[in-house]
């Protein structure tokens, strides 16, 4: 897997983003050190005629649900065979699965692609694909495998409709799929195959054609559906379905319930979209268990001498269900076999659902939320779903919540509940996506590590270590111009070979979960704090995989600090001057943590001060001491206890001021004083003062320093003084005369042009 450097300067501002602030110190250093984000993987991948909706993984195969076409690659994405779905002729006059050519020349009659809602695998009644599509009033189509050829999806096609023998019945529990956006859940449960179904509907549908939420059973006979009451299904009134959008963004099973997570607005009347997690039985096929709850994703931000700052990125754009590594389960207070919901979340549009470029990524505990449902249920934060049922039905009024929602123990009491208080969560990076439109993820567990695999807006992929603590990603490179789809799929996670299978546009790639290789890692620091499955290691100045490392060359398990810069160059004599040395590996070693007990900066033979609070694995700030004499090119030294560094940049000066110009000027102030001489610009901070009071500095160069004078009350010569850092100067005074006075101006008028003006002061 070869890589190749591409040079994409817009990856720099990405780059930041993904960083610790450094306050603009050595953010040169900081690019310098970091991983090479602009590399190109030679990665397998598959490329469709048209757009992928979904993927599933089945028998080693891939099947991939594309705009009128399925596709079947083996796990190498070769394609091995392929079922056009689409485009479809639909007519009013032809029901679902009917042959419709007939009507081809008649008015009404239109081409239709069929876009893929869901791909879905059942191997109950028979080993089969299961998908469903934008046309045909959005039935499903049974695709079964054949026990000799499991990539076979062209031979045995079976539509999953039939005609309603209740003519008067409005339902169709055949039509599955909305074309504005659909989640559906398969599950099997006491000898039967449900279907649990999120549809995103507006006015376009009739009033019974498609339900908002629903519970529906494939029949025995596997040619369609039924709801097994008439309370299998929940619907947004019509008078909402256009002000009230429901986006359902991820269904999933865990232990006794049904969770769908969705984005709609807060209220009925409110403008502002948030989150939601949805929660039934899976065995309550009247939904009477049914319950909404707001999820919060929140990065709180510690402001010195002010209120904790709060920011909430409210819409969800992507989820997936999975158990937490060792680490992150102590982390959180939960067990390694609890099932947790990683979410990535944006800030929105004021007014819309539409994210912007601030991301975060927040984790619930299903058993927190189960808990949460039950602590709450008693509360005076409950009200009725007013979007399902308007203001003035039975359930809006003289409700008393006694339920116990803990258990799906059938109960006459039960009824459809909305709690107003959401869970909140904390983001688990800490800002770090804040420049950044995170559109996907996945997790997989690596040893006692939790990994995350990540996809933004515009293409790029990323794998990181889920911790909290100061974790950045390990892999981070351009995969597409194409955002990443939220559909994904992880293989194999516990084996060497394990993949992910990412989706961008019309292309499908395959990934591998132990990273890329270690070249990326630009300095020792970084190969060091990969995670230790990718196994890289610092050998003869370059980051390698361990077995690529010779043994007479010898791995380190702590580097060899590099100096880029220092800032300043110059100090005076009497020291008091704060060092900012840039560059990197200073203080880390191979468990990841920063440890600058060892870490010593010299000048010549003189100690500079540390200040660790200050300090990273990419700047030293320390403390110069006084100096006997005027040195140059001092030697600075950096030492970690076993290794050294040397940088002879630096010098120890003399400030001097030679010269001022004017030498007098108005009592009023304002006047631009220029000092030369020389080092005038030598250390950190400086101050000029006339009489005590500051003279406020316009510029300052080696010999030149420029500021405007203060005003004094009474004219005299006022000393002008000089501090930079500890080092005092005193040279000439400035004298400070009446302010100028004028009495006339002469002449009062002019030609536009040639005029001659004199001002006259007695």
């Amino acid at each position: 897997m070869k890589p190749t450097t591409v040079l994409m300067p817009r990856i720099i501002m990405f780059l930041f983003a993904l960083v610790p602030n450094c306050k603009g110190e050595c953010k040169e250093a900081l690019v310098k050190s970091e991983m090479d984000v602009n590399r190109k993987y030679l990665l397998p991948n598959f490329i469709a005629e048209t757009p992928i909706q979904n993927a599933v993984f089945h028998n080693h195969h891939i099947f991939l649900g594309a705009v009128n076409k399925i596709y079947v690659l083996n796990e190498d994405l070769h394609n091995v065979s392929e079922y056009k779905t689409g485009p479809v002729l639909e007519h009013p006059a032809c029901s679902p699965c009917q042959d419709c050519s007939p009507k081809a020349n008649l008015s009404g009659s239109v081409w239709k692609d069929n876009v893929n809602k869901a791909l879905l695998i059942d191997t109950y009644y028979d080993d089969q694909l299961i998908s469903c599509g934008s046309v045909n009033q959005g039935t499903c189509q049974r695709h079964v495998f054949q026990s000799n050829n499991a990539a076979d999806i062209q031979s045995k096609v079976y539509c999953i409709y039939s005609p309603q023998v209740d003519e008067e019945s409005l339902q169709c529990p055949d039509c599955v799929v909305s074309t504005l956006g659909t989640k559906v859940l398969l599950t099997e449960k006491t000898r039967f195959i449900n279907f649990f179904v999120g549809n995103t509907i507006n006015s376009s549908y009739p009033n019974h054609s498609l339900h908002s939420i629903s519970v529906r059973r494939l029949k025995e006979t596997q040619d369609g559906f039924k709801f097994l009451t008439d309370q299998s299904y929940i619907d947004v009134l019509p008078e909402f379905r256009d002000s009230y959008p429901i986006k359902y963004i991820h269904a999933f099973e865990s232990s006794d319930f049904i969770y769908f997570l969705t984005v709609q607005r807060e209220t009925l009347e409110s403008q502002t979209f948030h989150t939601r997690i949805i929660r039934f039985c899976s065995v309550d096929s009247g939904l009477h268990s049914y319950m909404e709850m707001p999820l919060e994703c929140i990065l709180t931000e510690k402001r010195r001498k002010r209120s904790t700052r709060e920011e909430v990125f409210n819409v969800l754009q992507a989820a997936y269900v999975s158990k937490p590594g060792a680490h992150l389960a102590r982390q959180i207070g939960v067990g390694p076999n609890d099932d947790i919901i990683f979410g990535v979340f944006a800030q929105s549009k004021p007014d819309s659902s539409e994210p912007t470029k601030r991301s975060a990524v927040c984790a619930f505990p299903i058993k927190f939320v189960n808990d949460f449902f039950n602590r709450i249920v008693n509360k005076n934060n409950v009200r009725c779903l007013q979007h399902f049922y308007g203001n003035n039905h039975k359930h809006c009024f003289n409700r008393t919540f006694l339920r116990n929602s803990s258990g799906c123990e059938a109960r006459d009491d039960e009824y459809r509940t909305e709690f107003t208080t959401g869970l909140q969560r904390i983001d688990l990076f800490t800002g770090q996506f804040k420049q950044v439109l995170l559109t996907s993820i996945s997790t997989f567990i690596k040893g006692d590590l939790t990994i995350a695999n990540l996809g933004t807006s515009d293409g790029r992929f990323m794998q990181v270590v889920v911790s909290r603590g100061q974790s950045t990603p390990h892999v981070n490179f351009q995969l597409d111009s194409h955002p990443v789809s939220p559909e994904v799929i992880v293989e194999h996670s516990l084996n060497t070979d394990g993949f992910t299978l990412v989706i961008t546009g019309k292309k499908i790639t395959k990934i591998p979960l132990n990273g890329l290789g270690c070249d990326h890692f630009k300095s020792c620091s970084q190969c060091l704090s990969a995670p230790p499955f990718v196994q890289c290691t610092w050998c003869h100045n370059q980051c390698v995989k361990s077995e690529e490392c010779v043994i007479e060359l010898g791995n380190q398990d702590i580097c060899l600090p590099t100096i880029y810069e220092i800032l300043p160059t110059s100090a005076p004599l009497e020291g008091g001057t704060t060092l900012t040395v840039c560059g990197w590996d200073f203080g880390l070693r191979k468990n990841n943590k920063f440890d600058f007990r060892k870490t010593k900066v010299l000048i010549g033979n003189e100690s500079c001060i540390l200040n660790t609070s200050e300090s990273t694995t990419n700047k030293l700030k320390c403390t110069v001491g006084p100096a006997m004499n005027l040195h140059f090119n001092v030697s600075i030294i950096i030492s970690n206890g076993r290794e050294t560094t040397q940088f002879n940049s630096f010098s120890y000066v003399d400030p001097v001021i030679t010269n001022i110009s004017p030498s007098y000027g108005p009592k009023a102030g304002g006047t631009l004083l220029t000092l030369t001489g020389k080092y005038l610009n030598s250390g950190n901070s400086r101050r000029v003062s006339i009489g005590g009071k500051p003279c406020i500095l316009k510029s300052v160069s080696h010999s030149v320093l420029e500021c405007y004078t203060p005003a004094q009350t009474i004219p005299n010569e006022y000393p002008i003084k000089m501090k930079i850092d500890l080092a005092n100067r005193e040279a000439y005074s400035f004298t400070y005369k009446e302010d100028p006075i004028v009495h006339e101006i002469l002449p009062t008028k002019s030609f536009l042009r040639h005029a001659s003006i004199a001002l006259i002061q007695r």
